[in-house]
Parts: structure tokens; sequence; C-alpha cells
């Protein structure tokens, strides 16, 4: 799948969670977007456009260009990456894989912001399943209890009765879960066949947001044994910020 290809994807699956504007489906591409050159067979949706919620930021005069658009797209981008050396986005921005290789290419840093670093929704319940000896680092708890989480843990031995577990828990619930386990392959898949468990893999921070995003995610499977403390405790966190979200109208008679 090409660059574009992908990110017209991403850009679909955040309209239809009502994080993108509608008029990504048709209307009249911004300026910004019409100097950017079409790829042949192009369509607006896969070009983007400028959200007018969330409008980019000039560049500044020490060469940071600050998004506050929730996809940063190459139209959100336009032609203002000369002399950039850092591109500031918003915690939680999804960044598609051609904005990736354009800063690589460009060599430009890519920060969040962390004046404006979201919080996780108030009240927010996340049921914790521990699959036998999986660690989870000490201070990840307490971390989570000061944003005002309410974490509920439980340690198995059994991942089928863990994942059964949280099929209950989160059924028809404002609540997220997180399974922690050595063996995430056979998480993901026995978690996937609870009706009500729509789980991801959580591998690279910068991709979980488009990952939870394309399917409406409430679980997360991190392996603690392939993703360094930083990684994985970074995902899980990013995941209890963005909070419960709905499941894709597109993919909701199978997955909801």
């Amino acid at each position: 799948m090409t660059d574009q290809k992908i990110e017209e994807l991403v850009r679909a699956v955040m309209a239809d969670l009502g994080l993108v504007p509608g008029e990504l489906s048709g209307g009249a591409p911004p300026a910004a977007a019409a100097r950017e050159p079409a790829p042949p067979g192009a369509t607006q949706a896969a070009l983007g456009v400028t959200s007018p919620a969330f409008p980019p930021v000039a560049a500044q005069p020490s060469g940071e260009l600050a998004i506050s658009a929730p996809v940063v797209t190459l139209a959100e981008i336009g032609d203002r990456l000369d002399g950039v050396g850092r591109l500031v986005i918003q915690p939680g921005a999804v960044v598609t894989p051609a904005v990736r290789d354009e800063l690589q290419r460009r060599k430009i840093a890519l920060a969040y912001d962390r004046a404006t670093s979201a919080k996780a929704p108030s009240g927010l319940r996340l049921v914790v399943f521990v699959h036998g000896s999986s660690a989870a680092p000490a201070s990840l708890i307490p971390a989570l209890q000061a944003e005002g989480i309410e974490v509920d843990v439980r340690t198995r031995e059994c991942l089928i009765r863990g994942t059964d577990e949280l099929g209950a828990e989160l059924a028809g619930k404002a609540a997220l879960g997180l399974i922690v386990s050595n063996f995430p392959a056979a998480a993901l898949c026995l978690a996937n066949r609870q009706r009500h468990l729509r789980a991801v893999w959580g591998i690279d921070p910068a991709r979980l947001a488009a990952d939870i995003a394309s399917v409406g995610a409430n679980l997360l499977v991190v392996d603690p044994a392939r993703t360094g403390p930083f990684q994985w405790k970074q995902m899980v966190a990013q995941f209890c910020r963005l909070g419960p979200s709905e499941c894709p109208a597109v993919l909701r008679e199978r997955l909801a």
C-alpha cells in the first residue's frame, strides 16, 4: 500500500470518528492543499484539507512549525517546511507515514506540545489484566492514578479467563482495558473473539493513535518483554488520554 493510500485511509477513518471535518469527502480544497501537486487519479479526500476547527500555526522565527490538527498530513503542512528544524504537534495527533518520510528526508525533528499536554477523561476506569509472571513497571499505576484514572488491576494465570473477564467488564461501558502479557498474539486473538472487545497490539507509540482510531479500540495489549518500559508506559498513557472511542460505522456491524 502506498503512502498516499495509507494517508487517505487514516483521514477517512478519522473523519468517520468525527475527529476531522466532514468536508474531507467533498468540496473544494483550500489554497494550501491546492498548491501541493496531486498524484494521478488522486481524490480530494486523499489530498486532505485543513481543518477550520484546528488551524495550523505559522512557523516561528526559531524555525519551529506548530500544527494543532488532530491528523497531520502533507496537505496540512503545505509548503511551510522550508527553514523549519522542528515540527510540533498536539499529544495524540496522528502523523501519516508520508509526513514522517518527508520529515526524515529534511532532517526535521518531531515533538509534542507539552504546554497543552492532554489529560485522560475525568473519571476514566482502566481494567488491567496482568497475565501470569508478566511484569508491569511499578511506576505505571501510580502515574495513571495521578491523572484521575480509576485503575483496577487483576492478575490471572489463564489468558482465556482473563479475556473473558475483560469482555464482561467493558461491555457497554465507558471504560478501557489493558492486557499485559508475554503472549501478545494469543491475547490479541482471544480478546477479539469477544463481542465487546476491540483490541490493538501496542508496538510503536507513533502508530498507536492511528491503530486505535481504525477500529475504535477499547483494549490495548502490551508485551513488556518486547517493548521497553518507557515506550509502553508512553503507549498506555496515550491510550488513556484518548479515552473510549466509537467503533467506525463501516465496521460496527462486525466489531461493535
